[in-house]
């Protein structure tokens, strides 16, 4: 079963993926900015972007379904625990 130590790790671990994510669609978006308009680079940068976009949208997703799993273990365990 999942301990509180582990709840915290995965908190801190969603949380940390959304502040890189975040940072990271930043600088993205700043290096994009100064690129020549329909180069391949530009292309590049623009798909990255929409790639990291994509993936920090489902943040809150993963996070609800890492909570959801950590309860139904606590809910679990607490009933195995009870029936000894």
């Amino acid at each position: 079963m999942v301990s509180m130590n582990e709840m915290v790790t995965f908190v801190v671990l969603i949380a940390l993926a959304a502040l890189i994510a975040g940072a990271s669609a930043l600088a993205l978006s700043d290096f994009s900015a100064g690129l020549t308009a329909d180069s391949a680079a530009q292309n590049v940068t623009t798909n990255g972007l929409n790639g990291l976009l994509n993936l920090s949208a489902q943040l809150p997703t993963i996070g609800t379904i890492v909570g959801v799993a950590v309860l139904i273990g606590i809910v679990i365990s607490a009933f195995a625990f009870a029936r000894q």
